[in-house]
């Protein structure tokens, strides 16, 4: 499987992510305050938190740092130059890091950043505008709000055509966006109201959100379909069923991509790194081509190692085909340290 024909949405730039208060990403800078680590030309760097974090993401509260939420913070409201580089520095090295690991597009998504309609389009306004500033990869614009979506893909880069995530039964008017702006665009089986369970349902939904798009005169290479990848530790038919929907939709819907946040499959279960990269195989296989991922935690390229006749690959497997129902022996194997 080589990576040209794997479509990467980098999916690392949302403020929905944490990192642990008083963890390994993390740094203490005086005696009450901490920041998060990285790297910047080998040496290491700390992004601070303000004084009120707690007061500005309540979510620190509970000992959690929404690391992309603060880097944006610092970089556009810091105190001093100090911060406010340093919120820049940390959101280049998180994108930089994507991309030498493949990403074709980088996933924006700032809805968790503020409560404030008005704070959320700033923010994408200008993360969107920073990153088309610093380097050449098309944004995937990621959002829940039109006015955000917007915001968004006014400010990709220039000459470089955008992607919406996403459209939906649910708001299908995220169509008119796509058409206006020439964009890629994430298709997702969601309803009209509410999540499909089974790979019937997923493909019925598919249906007919493709059919509003190619009516639109959507192109079909620009159509990426997400048939929806639901943990399997909440129910062990979720893998099977959606890679089962993969393959109805590679045979019916001709030319379009097949993309997932593949990584959802592993929420609550052990070794998820393991479960990510079989998943991953077995998505390709029925017909997947691309992926809603985090290129660092799970390369592509990683597949050409991959061992099909190993034990591990094969307790994943069952655990993700449904073949060992609730996960019974994959957990054990797990305990008994043979994973």
């Amino acid at each position: 499987m080589d990576k040209e024909n794997f479509i990467i949405v980098g999916e690392n730039i949302h403020c929905t992510r944490i990192v642990k208060s008083g963890g390994i990403r993390t740094k203490k800078i005086s005696q009450d305050r901490e920041g998060v680590k990285f790297t910047k030309n080998g040496e290491e760097k700390v992004l601070p938190l303000p004084a009120n974090w707690e007061t500005i993401s309540p979510k620190y509260r509970d000992g959690n740092i929404c690391h992309i939420t603060l880097a944006i913070y610092q970089a556009m409201n810091g105190k001093t130059e100090e911060e406010r580089k340093a919120g820049e520095e940390y959101l280049y090295w998180v994108a930089k890091t994507q991309i030498e690991h493949g990403a074709d597009f980088l996933d924006v998504n700032v809805d968790e950043y503020s409560i404030r309609r008005e704070e959320q389009i700033e923010a994408m306004k200008w993360t969107t505008n920073f990153l088309s500033k610093n380097f050449d990869v098309p944004l995937s614009i990621d959002s829940s709000v039109v006015e955000t979506l917007v915001a968004g893909l006014e400010n990709s880069p220039k000459g470089k055509i955008p992607m919406i995530n996403s459209i939906s039964l649910e708001r299908e008017n995220a169509a008119d966006l796509a058409v206006q702006y020439n964009a890629h665009a994430i298709v997702s089986a969601a309803g009209r109201s509410g999540l499909p369970q089974t790979a019937d349902e997923k493909i019925t939904n598919l249906k007919e959100i493709v059919s509003i798009l190619d009516k639109k005169g959507i192109q079909r290479e620009k159509m990426h379909l997400d048939p929806l990848v639901l943990p399997i530790s909440v129910d062990s038919s979720n893998g099977k069923n959606f890679l089962e929907a993969v393959s109805k939709a590679k045979e019916l819907f001709e030319g379009v991509n097949i993309t997932g946040g593949l990584s959802n499959v592993s929420f609550g279960m052990p070794n998820r790194k393991l479960l990510n990269l079989v998943f991953t195989w077995l998505f390709i296989k029925a017909g997947g081509n691309g992926g809603i991922i985090d290129p660092v935690r799970l390369s592509i390229e990683k597949l050409k190692e991959i061992d099909t006749e190993s034990e591990s690959f094969k307790l994943a497997r069952a655990v993700l085909d449904g073949t060992d129902m609730f996960g019974a022996e994959y957990i054990a194997a797990f305990r008994e340290g043979r994973l």
